[in-house]
């Protein structure tokens, strides 16, 4: 026999579920746009994954990177913004691929991302936002040094 206590907690359940999406839809871009993991610098994985590799340069695109990573195996990398963004992706081009990460930003969603990304020595690190169709991005040099010396 069911209480009180057990039934509501049990209708609480249901109703919290019901209340999900059917579908929560995100591209897998390694699937849909595999040559864009195997670029070799920045601007032909952008036109992979954008379908081109023209940004505007936006103070709009926040991205966070330190100047100096003593460890390049776990350097971590924020990007957000306060537009609209669709879509954003984090390249790199100290490593032979330079495609990082994508993100795809669902409505109403906060374009908001931390990762820790490796890298195998100095390098620019760039973040990109689809917004309306139109690519927003930042850069940042890390450099990556290695027992301290410079690298």
């Amino acid at each position: 026999m069911m209480n009180r206590r057990n039934f509501l907690g049990l209708s609480v359940g249901v109703a919290a579920a019901a209340m999900i999406p059917a579908s929560l839809s995100a591209t897998n871009f390694r699937a849909t746009k595999p040559k864009a993991w195997t670029a070799h610098n920045i601007n032909d994985a952008m036109t992979e994954i954008f379908g081109t590799s023209n940004t505007t340069v936006s103070k709009k695109i926040k991205l966070k990177a330190p100047d100096i990573a003593e460890n390049g195996a776990v350097i971590p990398v924020t990007i957000s913004t306060k537009m609209n963004a669709k879509t954003m992706a984090i390249f790199q081009d100290a490593n032979p691929e330079s495609a990082v990460a994508v993100f795809t930003v669902p409505a109403n969603g906060i374009p908001e991302y931390s990762i820790r990304i490796k890298m195998a020595k100095t390098g620019t690190v760039t973040a990109v936002a689809d917004v309306d169709g139109k690519l927003y991005s930042a850069s940042k040099v890390v450099k990556v040094t290695i027992g301290g010396c410079g690298g």
